[in-house]
């Protein structure tokens, strides 16, 4: 029983090990996706001067419709090659109107949300990893807990089976303790 509940620790630790290795690997490679697609996206667009020209107010939603959390504020800028344009685009919090911002802009000069930064992507990758392997782990710990209360079920039935065996002689009582002699 003893090699039982040693080899169920020794797997519950393995199982550990292997989800830590695998959260490793997910985070290399949801990093590396996230840093790629953050690339591709800078190629697509162009970061230029802006002019602001309001008072940022915080933005509520993206152009793309997710959450922002950002400022934005109405900007002047140039792009493409003498073509100005006046447009809403994310600024500072603490821009005021006449400051020099850089902007993201598409290849028609429009405002666009900018390449995700690193530490965007460092912290997205960390929670999702974290939480994948605080999950793993869960599983691992319950898993583990459910063999050793097995085991334990099996260890008590089997004292009970050699109790029932050795009490008569134990105690000097011949039905032993549910027995009918005295």
């Amino acid at each position: 029983m003893d090699r039982c509940r040693s080899r169920a620790l020794v797997a519950a630790w393995l199982a550990m090990v292997l989800c830590t290795a695998g959260a490793g690997l997910a985070a290399v490679l949801l990093y590396s996706s996230a840093a790629a697609e953050a690339g591709r996206t800078a190629t697509r667009l162009h970061h230029v001067a802006a002019v602001v020209r309001s008072e940022p107010v915080q933005a509520d939603l993206t152009s793309a419709g997710s959450p922002a959390g950002g400022y934005r504020a109405q900007a002047t800028w140039t792009y493409p090659a003498g073509h100005t344009v006046t447009d809403e685009a994310p600024v500072p919090s603490t821009a005021s109107a006449g400051d020099r911002v850089r902007v993201w802009v598409d290849g028609a000069g429009r405002a666009a949300d900018g390449p995700r930064s690193t530490a965007d992507i460092v912290a997205t990758t960390g929670f999702l990893v974290l939480g994948g392997w605080a999950t793993a782990a869960l599983v691992c710990a319950v898993a583990y807990g459910l063999r050793r209360s097995r085991l334990e079920c099996r260890a008590e039935d089997e004292w009970q089976d050699d109790w029932a065996v050795v009490e008569p002689t134990w105690t000097g009582r011949a039905g032993g303790r549910n027995g009918a002699a005295d």
